[in-house]
């Protein structure tokens, strides 16, 4: 499911483009999505350092504008073939995570497991003050 920021509205959840819920908080909207057993969809492009692409095989979601994480296609050694994900940012809204992260076999497989660690670490967030709030001076 994806979430958008309404400004001062709050946080829609939407399913298939339509909106199936509103919320006053981010964590309200993340335990919804939680509790239907679904994960906040996250936005997905390669992965830029220095103004330039890294790999072909290498991912970066974001949530709200900021990166969250990392998907890298491992080339080489023992776990050449594999997918490793990660959840890593620099963003203080999301900073204090578990650092969770896993290898899979796949791309897809690995986008699964980190799009629902994060919805579960945004969901268990406390609601007020969340660290969300807090950077967008609510």
């Amino acid at each position: 499911m994806k979430v958008r920021d309404t400004a001062a509205d709050g946080y829609e959840v939407l399913e298939d483009g339509e909106v199936i819920g509103s919320f006053p908080t981010i964590v309200d909207a993340a335990r919804f999505v939680r509790g239907r057993g679904a994960r906040l969809w996250l936005d997905w492009a390669r992965t830029v350092i220095g103004g330039q692409t890294v790999s072909p095989q290498d991912f970066e979601p974001s949530f709200l504008g900021s990166g969250v994480g990392r998907v890298l296609g491992e080339q080489h050694g023992p776990s050449k073939d594999k997918w490793f994900w990660s959840i890593s940012t620099n963003d203080k809204r999301w900073r204090v995570h578990g650092g969770q992260r896993g290898r899979e076999d796949t791309k897809d497989a690995a986008v699964a497991p980190l799009e629902r660690e994060f919805t579960t670490y945004v969901a268990a967030m406390p609601p007020k003050p969340s660290p969300y709030a807090q950077a967008k001076g609510v």
